[in-house]
């Protein structure tokens, strides 16, 4: 049986454009599992958008969320060359008058001038030992038995990995002299260094001497100040055990010269943590109200968040002599916007800062608290909106795996369509033959009747 090499010659039929037709009505499944794609692809972006706002506005919450938040203070030093203060945690209020005696020092020793060829010891028992602080245990030992340089001591000294704080360096001057320099790896006189010898070895033998300007009192090594008449002294410069709840640091000293150390509550800074709160719900309402407009206009889900956040600030809390956000100057107006009375929260503010706190914090009551929770509940690992956007993804996969079965099958179908219509063309062609030969025999029978004649 012959065979066409094109698809329609041998009938005449547009098959290409048949099949086309066919196929287009093939892959409108195709179509329909785009269509549904493009809307879970829509719907998980305007979910992620959601979960942007929520996880802002529960990160508020967390901020509002402690005892402490609305804790903010100022502070300030007259003159902070010589003392700043660096912290506060629940701090005493008050003005303090500080002067800087003595700042602590790093306990250091110099050795004689030494030529740099010149060695020490060689007999048994020979040692150099330094003690650093008040216990023994804190030593380290140099051993001379073996004559050595002031080079090699250093050296000695440094790679010790039991060098209990101490460290040597050499100071190079003319003539090849040199100096043994060392120096306690921390201040104060807690961290004294303290020198013992062995066998042939003295106090002569490299002549250390103290550096400090201390007369031989190792106590001098520790700062010295006097607030407010009071003397005190401390062996680090960083002082966090004098004025409860305050860190200063000692930059300078000047006897004779006062500076003024003020901490005081910062009211404006705690207003604007309160502040926050409405801000936060604000912004919060706001992305919601716009997804209304979006992809997840028909979604329960937006309600559903707006009315239990609703609920949460409508209610009240019981461990705090302040119960509502109305008694702190927060309230929502007829357009559904928070926002804030200061004179209010000045008046709250004056029962207590730890009121207001509670108001917020206070466990599994407060409103900070209960909110995070909440907002939790949506946006964590097993939150329903993360659950839900998890089941978006699940349902694109299924799809995208549907997708590529349809269209494997399509191969199929239009390779079958083909062979059909080959099939067909080739039948057509061969009636077509058989039409033509049967309209010639026909043609030629009236001839034959009259040549019969």
């Amino acid at each position: 049986m012959p065979t066409l090499s094109s698809a329609g010659i041998g009938s005449g039929l547009d098959v290409a454009s048949i099949i086309d037709g066919l196929m287009a009505v093939e892959r409108r499944p195709l179509q329909i599992i785009a269509g549904k794609q493009q809307l879970y692809t829509t719907q998980i972006s305007a979910y992620g958008e959601l979960i942007a706002g929520i996880s802002s506005f529960q990160a508020s919450m967390e901020d509002l969320n402690s005892v402490t938040a609305l804790d903010k203070f100022k502070t300030s030093s007259t003159n902070s060359e010589l003392i700043n203060i660096t912290s506060t945690d629940n701090p005493d209020f008050g003005n303090f008058d500080v002067e800087v005696i003595r700042l602590a020092e790093f306990h250091k020793m110099a050795s004689n001038e030494i030529l740099s060829t010149d060695t020490f010891g060689g007999t048994a028992g020979d040692s150099l030992t330094i003690q650093v602080g008040s216990d023994i245990a804190d030593i380290i030992t140099v051993d001379l038995s073996t004559s050595q340089t002031l080079t090699e001591i250093r050296d000695a000294i440094n790679d010790d990995e039991n060098n209990p704080g101490v460290r040597a360096a050499l100071v190079n001057g003319d003539n090849d002299l040199q100096k043994l320099i060392l120096t306690s790896d921390d201040i104060g006189s807690v961290n004294a260094l303290t020198l013992s010898y062995g066998g042939t070895i003295n106090s002569a033998t490299l002549g250390l001497q103290t550096l400090n300007d201390i007369g031989g009192d190792t106590s001098l090594l520790d700062s010295e100040f006097i607030i407010d008449g009071f003397v005190i002294t401390r062996f680090k410069n960083t002082i966090s055990d004098v004025i409860s709840g305050v860190t200063f640091e000692l930059n300078s000293a000047e006897v004779g010269t006062t500076s003024t150390l003020s901490i005081t509550r910062d009211t404006g800074g705690t207003e604007a943590e309160v502040r926050s709160f409405a801000t936060a719900y604000n912004t919060l309402i706001s992305s919601i109200q716009s997804q209304r407009s979006g992809a997840l206009g028909t979604d329960n889900i937006l309600l559903s968040i707006e009315t239990q956040v609703k609920n949460i600030l409508n209610s009240s809390v019981s461990t705090s002599s302040l119960s509502t956000l109305t008694d702190i100057g927060l309230s929502i107006d007829k357009d559904g916007v928070m926002s804030l009375d200061s004179e209010t929260l000045t008046t709250a503010l004056e029962t207590g800062y730890s009121n207001v706190a509670l108001l917020f914090s206070a466990e599994d009551d407060g409103f900070a608290n209960r909110l995070s929770t909440l907002a939790d509940n949506w946006v964590g690992s097993n939150g329903f909106i993360s659950t839900r956007t998890e089941g978006l993804n699940l349902r694109i996969d299924a799809l995208s795996d549907r997708q590529l079965s349809i269209e494997r099958n399509l191969l199929l179908v239009e390779a079958r369509y083909r062979a059909q219509f080959s099939a067909l063309d080739i039948l057509v062609s061969q009636f077509q033959s058989t039409s033509q030969f049967l309209t010639s025999q026909l043609a030629q029978l009236p001839n034959l009747r009259l040549n019969n004649q």
